[in-house]
């Protein structure tokens, strides 16, 4: 008698989705990358770089009108979405991988976008590598606020002991209603259709019959591997020569400090941020949190899509091949 096979349907919007992208992997390292490809072969590239525990899903609604234009790498950075995970996690990895993805493709001057982690890793890659990028779009990765020295260490002993269940091994999710319950928590911005959708595309089942969400729980060793500087990244930020676009949610706040109404960093921090970049534009989205492209997608489309039909035509900054040298 043939066994029967329990199959869990993934994506209800998958047969729409498959139309728009292809699936690719490339190589960084051991590992195996995944990243999502959307638009016409000659069309000018962007990559998009999704925050911490995120994945590549969560821009589709941006890559696909982005694609209308330009060929859109969206990536799942390694221990997150499809991509192959590692023991353990530091921002250079994560440096390294986009810099690799973008030799292995062979993109020229691409337009690079990422959001919170994924900023911090974009910025660090434009500032050590500052003649590759066409233009940065960093949406809320200007860290978070400051803390104290004894917080710093409060929160390390946390992370340690969240590097002790990872390892022991996290417990499922008993179905899909459970984690949409977790998204929709997390999220309350999004409509019940794409919280319900993230959910499918963002989770996977595990042998027990539960449920995990798509990233890595040993990520947790981030926090231990050095965590956010501010002295560092002011210093990157510095060193960025291409033209960049800074957006921030006016309520990002709340996401920072989990407390509703709270102000995410006083003026004369944020000014110093931002006064950082050499070449940027500032631009605050309002009635938007942390996930601007859960919370405004259009508002945040717009503003991408101004910045870069602003940006000057690549053909005016090279010498025309007939003219002398």
């Amino acid at each position: 008698m043939p066994t029967k096979v329990a199959i869990r349907k993934i994506g209800r919007y998958s047969p729409r989705c498959m139309r728009d992208y292809r699936e690719r992997f490339f190589r960084s390292g051991p590992l195996r990358i995944h990243f999502r490809d959307w638009g016409q072969p000659d069309n000018p590239p962007v990559v998009i770089v999704h925050g911490l525990r995120d994945h590549s899903h969560s821009f589709d609604e941006l890559s696909r009108e982005l694609s209308r234009d330009y060929r859109v790498y969206a990536i799942d950075l390694r221990g997150h979405g499809d991509s192959e995970s590692t023991p353990y996690y530091a921002f250079g990895h994560f440096v390294g991988d986009i810099r690799n993805m973008i030799r292995a493709l062979r993109l020229e001057n691409p337009v690079v976008i990422g959001h919170s982690l994924g900023g911090e890793i974009v910025a660090q890659w434009a500032a050590t590598f500052p003649d590759i990028a066409r233009a940065i779009v960093l949406v809320e990765a200007l860290g978070p606020p400051h803390h104290s020295i004894p917080w710093r260490l409060k929160r390390q002993r946390h992370s340690w002991k969240a590097i002790d269940r990872a390892q022991a091994g996290l417990p499922g999710l008993p179905d899909l209603e459970a984690a949409y319950a977790r998204m929709r928590q997390r999220n309350p911005r999004l409509t019940e259709a794409r919280a319900r959708e993230l959910t499918d595309l963002g989770t996977r089942a595990r042998e027990d019959g539960t449920l995990e969400w798509k990233f890595d729980p040993m990520l947790v060793t981030l926090s231990v591997a050095g965590g956010f500087r501010l002295e560092w990244m002011l210093h990157c930020w510095s060193q960025i020569t291409a033209p960049t676009l800074l957006l921030l949610g006016s309520e990002c706040g709340e996401f920072w400090h989990n407390s509703p109404g709270a102000a995410y960093l006083p003026p004369e921090d944020l000014e110093t941020r931002v006064d950082a970049f050499p070449n940027a534009r500032f631009v605050e989205v309002p009635d938007a949190g942390h996930m601007i492209h859960f919370d405004q997608p259009e508002r945040l489309l717009a503003e991408i899509r101004g910045f870069l039909q602003e940006l000057p035509d690549e053909t005016d900054s090279k010498p025309d091949a007939g003219a002398p040298a």
